[in-house]
């Protein structure tokens, strides 16, 4: 027991704010928020609503920044999952029907400041709600599904476009042994928590090679994907 104990205990975890860096380079205390087409409609409402609620911005029908949404797609659809059970003797079966609603959403923002292009976006989200068959509810949920795809599809665009700090919590081991995989970890959450996302992946690359696991990976994907999108809009801003 005291052996499981001390494995439960064998680490915890580092937590700390972080706000990730615009994707895209402009200007953004006034913007308007428009579409190309009828389909964007519903995205441009809530992105509109969201970003009012977004410190430092305004949504401004005549902004110099406009933000075109354009592309967009909502898809709802609801597939009939059956499972038949046979009674002893196969004598008899029972149905049981379920269903899966799905959503799909996905939306391309363009930013415009002074009528030109100056970077685009975009995001795909979805949702799956499992329903049983006859339930009374059925319609509310479908159309929740619907509100938290464009819900989520907006949330994504305007944290790529106008982030909010983020909760970042990490694994920490406790006292692990010098030079070992969750020694290494241990280096690489550090040097992240302090900005340095190259060093890491150094640190993280280091680990796994020491122990490649589910888990040593994972984080060293997590890094590479985070450092990827500080690449990207360091390269966006210098152009």
């Amino acid at each position: 027991m005291f052996f499981l104990f001390a494995l439960a205990c064998a680490h915890t975890n580092a937590v700390w704010e972080a706000a990730p860096p615009p994707k895209v380079d402009a200007p953004l205390g006034s913007v308007a928020v428009v579409v190309s087409d009828k389909r964007c409609q519903e995205f441009a409402n809530a992105l509109a609503v969201e970003f009012s609620m977004r410190e430092g911005v305004t949504v401004v029908p005549q902004a110099r920044t406009r933000l075109l949404l354009n592309l967009c797609r909502l898809e709802l659809s609801t597939e009939i999952d059956v499972t038949q059970t046979y009674t002893a003797g196969a004598s008899s079966m029972l149905e049981k029907r379920d269903q899966a609603v799905r959503g799909h959403g996905m939306a391309v923002l363009t930013i415009e400041v002074d009528g030109q292009p100056v970077g685009m976006l975009n995001s795909e989200q979805k949702r799956v709600r499992m329903v049983r068959e006859g339930d009374p509810t059925h319609l509310h949920k479908r159309s929740y599904i619907r509100e938290r795809v464009v819900a989520d599809v907006v949330d994504d665009l305007a944290q790529q476009l106008v982030p909010v700090p983020e909760v970042v919590r990490r694994r920490w081991y406790k006292n692990p042994e010098p030079g070992t995989a969750r020694a290494l970890h241990n280096s690489a959450v550090d040097a992240e928590r302090s900005g340095d996302l190259a060093a890491a992946i150094q640190f993280a690359e280091a680990a796994v090679d020491a122990d490649r696991n589910p888990r040593t990976v994972a984080y060293l994907r997590t890094l590479q994907s985070r450092y990827g999108d500080t690449r990207f809009v360091e390269t966006e801003s210098a152009d």
